[in-house]
């Protein structure tokens, strides 16, 4: 597919993390996992992650959005926008209807298998409904299409590690296991990937209207 060719970099990042992480899930439980990654935590990462997780809520999506579809091209604001709209649908069925009230890593380490975990101060801490991240889905969408609408290289290789903080920033906070953010980054990836089939056709076939940003610069 020609979208793998023009973000060869981003993708090659995000199937060794799909290789590495299938690796990690196949041999290891969830909760050894998230033990082991606990232990690496200090005052600056608990800064950090706690307000950069932020970048994976609805809100960050919808601005981002705005500012493409008013400065960049309204096909663009729409990429952003629909990819989060449909990767936060799937997530919140598979959450709700599919995998239920699945424990998070809070109430799992207080009332299922007791162990002191490391926390961040004045994070509020989610008890059910882990299994998928939904800020780990809405993370590689939106950075997955940020990438896919500049076309560079540099913008894949950054948009892969800002992806991939937003999922480790839910790891860190404990607000998820890995398989959460696993599953998670592959709704995401899978949901801008098909927004996109849609928003960019062929030339031949491209609404030239879409092409253009609202506000068109002199």
């Amino acid at each position: 597919m020609q979208i793998f060719k023009q973000h060869r970099a981003f993708f090659i990042f995000y199937f060794t993390f799909l290789l590495f992480g299938g690796y990690l899930l196949f041999v290891y439980s969830k909760s050894s996992i998230h033990i082991y990654f606990n232990q690496f935590h200090n005052a600056f990462f608990d800064v950090v992650f706690k307000y950069f997780t932020h970048l994976g809520d609805g809100w960050t999506v919808v601005l981002l959005g705005f500012l493409f579809f008013l400065f960049r091209s309204k096909r663009a604001g729409l990429l952003i926008w629909l990819s989060g709209i449909l990767n936060g649908l799937i997530s919140q069925i598979m959450k709700h209807f599919v995998f239920g009230e699945t424990p998070r890593p809070y109430k799992y380490f207080t009332e299922i298998k007791p162990y002191v975990l490391h926390y961040v101060d004045n994070v509020d801490m989610n008890m059910v409904n882990s299994l998928p991240s939904g800020h780990s889905s809405a993370g590689f969408a939106l950075c997955l299409s940020v990438a896919m609408i500049y076309k560079s290289r540099k913008i894949d290789n950054l948009m892969f590690l800002m992806a991939f903080a937003i999922g480790l920033s839910r790891i860190y906070l404990s607000q998820h296991f890995f398989e959460d953010v696993f599953m998670g980054s592959m709704i995401g990836v899978l949901s801008a990937i098909t927004v996109y089939s849609f928003l960019y056709p062929p030339d031949h076939l491209e609404n030239k209207t879409l092409s253009t940003p609202l506000i068109k610069r002199k």
